[in-house]
Parts: C-alpha cells; sequence; structure tokens
C-alpha cells in the first residue's frame, strides 16, 4: 500500500507540474493578443494574470485547495477573458452557499472552464455563454459548466489535455467517488459534469 501511494504522489506532483505550464502559455497567448490591439486592457489582463499567480503559488503542493480558492482563481480567469473576448463572452455563476465546505483538485474547474471557451464560446462568430452552477446531494459536490458550443460524440472528449490531466488526477484522488463526464445538453449547449466527493483535505 504505501508503495501504491507513492506512485500515486508522484504521478499526481507530475500531473499538477504539466498543468501549470499549460495554463500559462494560453494566459500569456490571451494577453500578447490584446498589446497591440488595446494596450490598456492588456495592462488590465495583467493584473488579473497577477492575482492567478499570487493565488497558484500560495497553493504549494496541495492535493487540494478550499472551493472558494479555486472560485477565485476561475473568477480572474473569467475577468481576464472578458477582456479579451468582450460582448462575445457572457458569463453567469451561481454557486451553493455549502459549496464552501468541500475541497478540489487545484485548478480543475478552471482548467474545464477554459476548455469550454476554448472549444465553444470562442469558435462562435457571436461568442455565446459560460456558465458555472454548484449543487450539493448526499454529501458529494456537484460543478456544472454549460457552455455554447457542441461536442462531436463521434470523437473522444478526453483526446485534449486538460480533459485527459482532468480524468487522471480525479482517479488517482478519488478512484470511483468522483467522475466527470461531457455530452451535449441541447443542440446548442455542452454540459460539463463533476462531481466530488467529501473526504481529502489539505
Amino acid at each position: 500500500m504505501k508503495w501504491e501511494a507513492s506512485i500515486n504522489e508522484i504521478e499526481l506532483n507530475k500531473l499538477k507540474s504539466q498543468l501549470n505550464p499549460h495554463f500559462m502559455f494560453n494566459a500569456m497567448n490571451s494577453i500578447r493578443a490584446l498589446v497591440d490591439e488595446n494596450p490598456g486592457k492588456s495592462k488590465d489582463a495583467i493584473t488579473q494574470l497577477s492575482n492567478i499567480l499570487r493565488n497558484t503559488l500560495q497553493m504549494g503542493k496541495n492535493k487540494v485547495i478550499a472551493f472558494e480558492e479555486e472560485l477565485k482563481i476561475v473568477n480572474d480567469y473569467l475577468a481576464l477573458e472578458s477582456i479579451r473576448y468582450e460582448e462575445r463572452l457572457k458569463t453567469n455563476v451561481d454557486i451553493h452557499p455549502d459549496s464552501k465546505q468541500f475541497y478540489v483538485p487545484p485548478l480543475m474547474i478552471q482548467t474545464l472552464v477554459e476548455n469550454g471557451i476554448k472549444h465553444g464560446v470562442s469558435k462562435l462568430t457571436a461568442g455565446g455563454t459560460l456558465e458555472i452552477k454548484t449543487d450539493i446531494r448526499e454529501d458529494k459536490l456537484y460543478i456544472f459548466i454549460r457552455n455554447s458550443g457542441q461536442v462531436d460524440p463521434q470523437k473522444e472528449t478526453d483526446s485534449g489535455f486538460g480533459i485527459k490531466n482532468t480524468l487522471q488526477r480525479l482517479q488517482l484522488l478519488y478512484g470511483k467517488s468522483a467522475s466527470m463526464k461531457i455530452s451535449n445538453e441541447d443542440n446548442k449547449t455542452v454540459l460539463t459534469e463533476l462531481v466530488i466527493p467529501k473526504g481529502i483535505v489539505e
């Protein structure tokens, strides 16, 4: 058991070390796109990115962080993307008050939100909506992320780096107690559903 735990720890650290450069690359690209077009807004974007980096650095090597801390990062990320997409991105966040009792893997929700914008909203000429909603059911945190767009059911939804990373981290941390799935809720909306149990606290 000790050997298995050590292997899991190594794998989790490996996944987290992959995640930060991936996130940084996309965030810097967002800012770069603004520099020539609107220097003032690019300064605002740098401020948002600084907030995100400060929070992520404070996480240290935690396997999980308080949901509220993750939500701060998500809100800063959405503010950063709203500067980039302007009226093409509309956001809505509806959080169950008891969500604060849960802990979640660092940057996991942010990664799924980023996925929804990158593969959904950004591909639509008129843009679209990104919605985050949480609920508590039987001592589990349900996180629903809806974004304008469609996923191709003929293609594997875990083909992207962020989705593969999310699935691997969930399995290593929670086994079968946690889950994630992505599907078309209707002909205009993609639904990502993430289920996190109580139990792991840093």
